[in-house]
């Protein structure tokens, strides 16, 4: 690790303010769109250090980019933040933690921007877990010609960059007609009795799926009342896989699924895709080694992936078509049911949030800003992160 002592003690110089950050963000969590708060306050921080910062980016009132330019040209790297919490768990998947290794990471690498040469970035895209905020930012070039993307995710597990799934959504509703349950029950048409036929015949489809296709399902509206045959039902599921065109598959299979039930029980059936979601993460794996590296540097016990898929999704996943990414995952803690990951678990909320966690964060800090110093000073290095991205569409993908 280049300048090793020098990266010590720009870190210690920020840990206060990063660690008022995290916990302010962790204390007052917002639902996706809805980070006002958490945008605000790291914009007043990036921009007391020097940073330009584009507010309402990209027509999003709660995102932002910032950056530096050093005196000299050299490489784009761009930092990763997020910050929104999940409904009724808060901070249960650590995006307070998140964005303090993504805006501390920038502010440090600043430090040397001047000295080696390049352009830092912090972007601060909202809603991962529900809109995906990174993907307007990709329809606008923002990453266009940047030279790499990088960002920590904490878990309960330290894991070099792993490959992500595949997300999208669909929303399915069945119309039925209402009738007296108990009076008149042949007069209805029961579009409950769809759904409940679709949720059977999506068990059903496991059983035929690839190993890596996970379906998950919950009924938003399944009737008013028993004494009334049920007229509407609405259902939202989701489909992952390693791959996304895998995604595409299982949901026109759900969609056939749903014409099936509507016809079984003379419902109307209406599908309707949700859109805008994430492509499998592809894992620059010469960024990822070099990172991983300077973890156990610091310490740390990795579980390697080596770009083997995981279960989860990110809209960093689309991010990492469009530049070399790497997502490194740190283990915060012990999960207390025994997962390696422990995500949106009130355990990781309530870990998230505490000092312990925080000081592993800001190691991640000096490890992607020892990344930064690499990519700044080291040609070959970049060159090879290039030559590995030339070829990411014919290893992964739709």
């Amino acid at each position: 690790m280049k300048d090793k002592d020098r990266i010590d003690k720009i870190v210690k110089a920020l840990e206060p303010e990063l660690k008022e950050l995290s916990h302010k963000i962790h204390d007052n969590p917002e639902l996706g769109l809805e980070e006002y708060k958490a945008c605000a306050w790291q914009v007043e921080l990036i921009k007391k250090h020097g940073f330009e910062v584009e507010e309402n980016y990209c027509g999003m009132p709660t995102a932002y980019r910032a950056v530096y330019k050093g005196k000299k040209p050299g490489p784009k790297i761009a930092f990763m933040s997020e910050y929104d919490a999940l409904p009724e768990i808060g901070h249960a998947c650590g995006h307070n933690l998140i964005c303090m290794i993504g805006v501390g990471s920038g502010l440090g690498l600043k430090e040397f921007a001047d000295e080696y040469g390049g352009e830092i970035y912090i972007f601060g895209p909202p809603a991962e877990e529900s809109y995906g905020g990174k993907l307007p930012m990709i329809e606008a070039g923002a990453f266009d010609d940047m030279d790499a993307a990088l960002e920590v995710h904490p878990a309960c597990v330290h894991t070099d960059a792993w490959s992500s799934s595949a997300l999208d959504g669909i929303y399915i509703e069945f119309f039925g007609r209402a009738s007296h349950a108990a009076i008149s029950p042949e007069g209805g048409i029961n579009a409950l009795d769809a759904m409940i036929l679709l949720f059977n015949a999506v068990g059903l489809m496991r059983q035929q799926t690839k190993d890596d296709i996970r379906i998950h399902g919950v009924i938003h509206e399944g009737g008013v009342a028993p004494g009334i045959i049920p007229e509407y039902t609405k259902a939202e599921f989701w489909a992952r896989a390693n791959r996304a065109r895998d995604v595409e598959k299982t949901l026109e299979r759900l969609e056939a699924a749903a014409e099936g039930a509507a016809k079984a029980t003379g419902c109307q059936v209406k599908c309707t895709r949700q859109g805008g979601g994430y492509k499998d993460t592809v894992s620059n794996q010469v960024l990822s080694k070099r990172a991983a590296g300077y973890v156990e540097e610091q310490g740390y016990k990795l579980k390697w992936f080596n770009g083997a898929h995981a279960p989860g999704a990110s809209d960093l996943g689309d991010v990492s078509y469009v530049c070399p990414s790497i997502q490194l995952m740190c283990g915060i803690g012990t999960s207390p049911d025994g997962t390696e990951f422990g995500l949106h678990t009130r355990y990781l909320e309530e870990r998230a949030g505490t000092d312990e966690a925080m000081d592993i964060a800001l190691d991640y800090i000096k490890v992607l800003i020892a990344v930064g110093i690499d990519l700044m000073t080291e040609p070959e290095f970049l060159a090879e992160i290039k030559e590995e991205f030339a070829h990411v569409n014919e290893t992964k993908g739709m």
